[in-house]
This record gives structure tokens, C-alpha cells and sequence, in this order.
């Protein structure tokens, strides 16, 4: 699903436009909080009638890019979590990221690492907070936050805005359990 730039007609579009005004040079510290304002009222301002939105759900696929944005390289996606599905702790490197949830419960547990880092491959993480997103709900992820998700009642429409595309970025996944971290490297 791809964003028609020439037109607003869409509350999607036109949230994208708006995000596209705010941009700049992309090194605003405020620009995850400002996103984050954009997408709470994107979720304002759609029914699940309106078409895009409607689509989204009746594809119910759990990944899907929205919008990439040419120029800036931020992407849009729209995803469709079934109750119970979640992911291992991990960073988006040197990016942040936008969660927010239109339908459903999502959860993100945030982590704070408690070694020093100097072991390779290893790393021990301590759980932080829990931030549960009912419907409308928006909550940003700075550089080098660690967090995982669960969706606690799906399914879930789940928005994910990044600030760049994680790709093309070194950043890390951890294990709890095996006390592990292991490096994503660029594809």
C-alpha cells in the first residue's frame, strides 16, 4: 500500500504529509514526541471504514509497509498481531522508533542492561517498565532503547513508525533466558 504524495485525500496521507512538514533534517530530539502527537490523531481521525484502514484489516497481515518515505527514509508500517504474539528484547540501533495501537492491547516491556557490555555476545538485561497501549495509545522508543512486545488482546492493529529503515542499520536482539546478544547487521 503505497502513499499517493500529489494528494491528501486519506486521514493516512494526510498524517504522512504532516509528518513530511515536521521533518526537516531529521535531528530534531522532539521529533519522536511530534510523530507521536501526528499518529494519535492519524488514529483520531480513522474509522476502520475508511478504505485504507479497511484493507489493512480484512488482509490481516502481520507485516506490512505503509509508507517509505523517499526522500527522508522513515518508514510507516501497519501490522496485524494476533493475541499472544510477541518478539524477543531488542534495539533499533541508532533509529527510534513510534508504537501505537488503533485496535486491541499491545504491550512493551522496556529493559535496562545491567553488565558492561565487554563481554562479547553476552548481556544481561533487567526488566524496566511496562507500557500497556489500548486502542489510541501512542508511545515513541528513543535510540538504544530496549523493548520487547506482546499483544495481550488481538488481534491487534499495530502502528510502528521508523525513523529509518532497520535493514540498512546495525542493531542488536537479546535473549533473556540464555543471557545472550547477538548483532543484526545491514542486508
Amino acid at each position: 500500500m503505497i502513499v499517493e504524495e500529489q494528494t491528501a485525500n486519506s486521514s493516512l496521507e494526510r498524517y504522512i504529509a504532516s509528518v513530511r512538514s515536521i521533518w526537516g533534517d531529521g535531528k530534531d530530539p522532539q521529533l519522536p514526541f511530534k510523530v507521536k502527537a501526528l499518529m494519535e490523531e492519524l488514529f483520531a481521525s480513522t474509522s476502520t471504514d475508511e478504505p485504507w484502514m479497511a484493507e489493512l484489516i480484512r488482509d490481516g497481515k502481520p507485516r506490512r509497509e505503509l509508507y517509505c518515505d523517499p526522500v527522508h527514509g522513515f518508514i510507516q508500517m501497519g501490522h496485524i498481531h494476533k493475541q499472544g504474539l510477541g518478539n524477543a528484547p531488542h534495539d533499533h540501533g541508532p533509529c527510534w522508533v513510534v508504537y501505537g495501537s488503533y485496535q486491541g492491547v499491545t504491550e512493551i516491556t522496556t529493559y535496562q542492561r545491567t553488565d558492561d557490555g565487554k563481554e562479547e555476545g553476552k548481556a544481561k538485561l533487567q526488566k524496566k517498565e511496562l507500557h500497556r497501549l489500548p486502542p489510541g495509545e501512542v508511545q515513541p522508543y528513543l535510540t538504544g532503547e530496549i523493548h520487547s512486545i506482546e499483544t495481550a488482546q488481538g488481534p491487534a492493529v499495530v502502528f510502528r513508525f521508523l525513523s529509518y529503515d532497520l535493514e540498512k542499520i546495525e542493531r542488536n536482539r537479546y535473549n533473556l533466558e540464555k543471557g545472550t546478544v547477538m548483532r543484526l547487521t545491514p542486508q
